[in-house]
């Protein structure tokens, strides 16, 4: 039970911090080039950013959300089974960012689902 909750932990937070991290940069804007002026003044908004920092802080649960799972469970089902992520952050894709999902991306992140499910099996 608790490697399931595990799972559920990895797969959440991974998003979840994806999700942040995307509306972070998004805020903090292209970077226009690569120049050291430029540079800082990027840094300094990307840590001034809490959505950045937020990120930061769901990656980091998913993270060692992972790492106890790999203690209780086999590598072979640990990885197969973290592909749900594929289809959870196209969902908050969507429905967090407001992104346009084509059907192709369903399709494409479903396949890989169903295909990591029957290597797992």
């Amino acid at each position: 039970m608790i490697d399931f909750i595990l799972l559920a932990v990895v797969i959440l937070a991974g998003a979840a911090g994806d999700v942040s991290l995307t509306r972070g940069m998004k805020a903090v804007g292209e970077i226009s080039g690569f120049r050291p002026a430029i540079l800082l003044a990027v840094a300094g908004k990307v840590v001034r950013n809490r959505f950045i920092w937020l990120g930061i802080l769901y990656m980091t649960v998913a993270f060692f959300s992972f790492l106890a799972l790999l203690v209780r469970a086999d590598l072979s089902w640990v990885v197969p089974a973290t592909a749900a992520s594929y289809v959870v952050e196209t969902l908050a894709a969507k429905y967090l960012l407001s992104e346009k999902v084509t059907r192709t991306r369903w399709a494409g992140a479903l396949c890989v689902c169903l295909g990591v499910a029957l290597i797992s099996l």
